[in-house]
């Protein structure tokens, strides 16, 4: 697994739940690691075992830990560059769900060994779609249902969002979304000295 992605469950961890926690869950792996640098790879195994330890220690299931996680990388402050890059997409939800698409490629761009899952959205009426993630694990879709709503809040946008599909062929998301303008979104632009 690619260290900018177990960088960033770190981040999460010790911002929500303190240094000494993470510290002690990394050390009960004997993995010799102590920290985990961005630019590497490691063992997937560690990676989901540093995962289940951290559900099992905070007594929390593993989805909810997840979501958590997608809505850390939204609405925390120390993950504004994850922010920024996702507001890239549009001015409002409508936008930023169809510039979803052309994620995967933007990462690339920055990252160019970080390989996410293609995603591909479907339109429906009345404001339903469908977001499909291709060959993803399982676990992807508790991260995307708390990153699709957090960025529902960041943009103001009142949605419905629920896993419809998965184990198998990917996992596939529906957002539903309900108001458009139902609250005053979080500032943003461009550039960081300008965002309101």
């Amino acid at each position: 697994m690619h260290g900018l992605v177990i960088r960033a469950f770190e981040s999460f961890m010790r911002s929500t739940y303190g240094d000494g926690l993470w510290d002690d869950l990394v050390l009960q792996q004997d993995a010799g690691v102590e920290t985990f640098e961005p630019m590497f790879h490691y063992d997937d195994a560690l990676a989901w075992a540093l995962l289940g330890a951290s559900a099992a220690r905070l007594g929390k299931p593993v989805e909810a830990l997840l979501e958590d996680f997608g809505t850390f990388l939204v609405a925390h402050p120390a993950s504004e560059r994850v922010r920024r890059l996702l507001r890239f997409g549009g001015g409002d939800y409508e936008d930023f769900l169809a510039s979803l698409e052309d994620l995967s490629g933007r990462v690339r761009l920055a990252v160019p060994d970080l390989v996410l899952p293609e995603l591909e959205l479907d339109e429906g009426d009345n404001g339903d779609y469908r977001l499909h993630a291709a060959r993803a694990p399982d676990e992807l879709a508790p991260v995307m249902a708390g990153l699709l709503r957090a960025l529902a809040d960041d943009y103001g946008a009142l949605v419905l969002i629920e896993e419809v599909g998965g184990a198998g062929d990917g996992v596939t998301m529906s957002v539903r979304l309900l108001e458009r303008a139902f609250s005053e979104g979080r500032g943003f632009a461009l550039t960081q000295r300008a965002a309101v």
